[in-house]
């Protein structure tokens, strides 16, 4: 049964904000986790040669990425009451504006359709398919580990399409909702978010030279 979002205890606007802002950092940590894997994913082609003279480095990078990820969407698909999770967020937003908790904070919510944000409220809970196997994936496979799935050799997976789909998903939440509260979304492209490649540059032209150094000495 899926759990019901809850509401948040807001003691002033500053904490309301920080809670926004927050969440905003989880999800681009998230999505940096994502391009990092997606652009390892997609240079082991074009430098094959460079990357299996450490094929495990590499091999276990990728794999803390994945997980890093699932992690990190989990936290912000979280169900738990208290959990500073998305569903929790605008949970507390709906219900400060019926209530007007939030204005007597001094947070003022504009352009706000309650209707819509119920129908966004389903898209983040359990009742949903995404978040449901996201949540089966982080509570029996890597929170911990399941003996039922080892046992009976179905170790879960998750589609690339799924995981960036929830990842859209929460961006465009907090960019939506977060507008409406007054707080700007920071992007999350950042300088550096390729450095990767300058790094497998330099094992390039490392190996090229090793290999020219021995050419000399025959």
């Amino acid at each position: 049964m899926a759990k019901s979002p809850q509401v948040l205890r807001i003691k002033s606007k500053e904490q309301f904000d920080w809670l926004i802002d927050h969440l905003v950092l989880e999800t681009n940590r998230a999505w940096d986790h994502w391009d990092l894997w997606g652009g390892l994913d997609k240079a082991l082609a074009e430098y094959a040669t460079e990357i299996n003279q450490t094929p495990q480095f590499w091999r276990l990078t990728i794999r803390a990425h994945q997980d890093s990820v699932i992690l990190r969407l989990g936290r912000l698909f979280d169900p738990h009451p208290i959990a500073l999770s998305l569903a929790n967020l605008l949970q507390t937003i709906h219900h400060g504006v019926n209530a007007s908790t939030l204005s007597n904070l001094g947070i003022k919510i504009q352009q706000l359709d309650l209707t819509l944000l119920q129908k966004d409220l389903e898209t983040l809970s359990e009742s949903d398919p995404f978040v449901s196997r996201l949540m089966d994936i982080r509570n029996e496979y890597l929170a911990h580990r399941a003996s039922r799935l080892v046992l009976g050799k179905s170790l879960p997976t998750f589609q690339r399409e799924d995981i960036e789909a929830l990842l859209n998903r929460a961006s465009s939440m907090l960019e939506k909702y977060g507008a409406a509260c007054g707080r700007p979304y920071v992007s999350r492209h950042y300088a550096g978010e390729d450095d990767y490649k300058h790094l497998l540059e330099l094992l390039r032209l490392g190996l090229d030279a090793i290999k020219r150094t021995k050419a000399d000495y025959r």
